[in-house]
């Protein structure tokens, strides 16, 4: 049985990385001057915030839980910090952005746990406070931080490859030694397969579950941070908005079960890199942009009955 279960798993692990592979085999076949080092340093840097974004949901989405506030939090903190970096507090500004993230991170999983509040609920209620929040600290208006530093930094290549890039990929190696090398890893992984089973075993949940949403948090504001520096702009309204699918989508195929358990980061990544692919793809082709929205709806429906199937078997 248990050869059974990880010749399963190591199956869905492969498939998200066959299905981009298929993917960018096939557009390099059909799609006009696809086949580019150009167009792989854009998936690999325009996947950049959905890679932040969804490696922070599947440490959540591992423990049962859901962070759909995630697209607010880019928002909020990249909004503090651009008034401040407006100021010429770069550092101090971005410091109290993340400091903000872990403030609120901390605040929703600390509800979760505490008011045994449904997920989708407390982080509902986190994502339109603090989009008010946003809203509320520039009258609504868009932001410029005015760094020419910040912006040429985040354009900038290290041989051909992007910093964005670069920036997640640090992010993420550390968050996979956090999860998979620490104790940390195994106790959300124990409390995603039977949270009553974990506790009684002494995993401390009022430490574990606040800390995972401070971890995504934290991901959601460097994201913010990056789409800051890209964009030389902090829109209160539009930032991050919808972002949470995308990385609900990424967390999905990448392997990583809606009803908890085992976190599967470099999946994530993979299926990240898939949703991207398939919105260049949709570009490339001159095929209107709501196309890709669809096809996406389509792919997360599939992976989560391919999912429902495993676990039925």
């Amino acid at each position: 049985m248990k050869l059974k279960n990880r010749i399963q798993e190591n199956i869905g692990n492969c498939g998200v990385f066959l299905a981009f592979i298929l993917l960018f085999a096939g557009n390099s076949l059909l799609t006009r001057n696809f086949f580019s080092i150009v167009t792989v340093q854009n998936i690999i840097s325009q996947c950049a915030t959905t890679v932040l974004l969804g490696v922070g949901m599947t440490i959540v989405i591992a423990t049962g839980g859901i962070n759909i506030s995630v697209g607010s939090v880019m928002a909020m903190c990249a909004m503090v910090a651009a008034k401040m970096i407006s100021q010429g507090y770069m550092l101090q500004g971005m410091l109290a952005g993340m400091l903000l993230a872990i403030f609120c991170g901390a605040i929703t999983g600390y509800i979760i746990i505490k008011f045994d509040i449904q997920p989708m609920i407390a982080s509902l209620s986190m994502m339109f406070m603090l989009r008010g929040i946003a809203k509320l600290l520039n009258d609504g208006k868009n932001m410029n931080p005015g760094s020419r530093e910040l912006n040429s930094f985040l354009y900038e290549f290290v041989g051909k490859v992007p910093v964005r890039t670069i920036i997640w990929f640090i992010c993420i190696v550390i968050v996979f030694i956090i999860v998979s090398k620490t104790r940390f890893g195994i106790c959300i992984e124990s409390y995603g397969d039977n949270s009553k089973a974990s506790q009684i075993a002494g995993i401390n949940i009022m430490l574990l579950i606040p800390v995972c949403y401070i971890i995504c948090n934290i991901l959601a504001c460097i994201a913010g941070f990056v789409e800051m520096g890209y964009s030389s702009i902090v829109d209160p309204g539009n930032m991050g908005l919808t972002k949470e699918m995308d990385a609900i989508a990424a967390t999905v195929l990448g392997g990583t079960s809606i009803d908890g358990g085992k976190p599967h980061i470099w999946g994530t990544v993979c299926g990240a890199m898939v949703l991207q692919l398939i919105t260049i793809m949709v570009n490339m082709n001159n095929v209107p942009s709501s196309y890709a929205k669809i096809i996406k709806a389509i792919i997360i429906i599939l992976a989560v009955y391919v999912q429902n199937i495993r676990s039925k078997n």
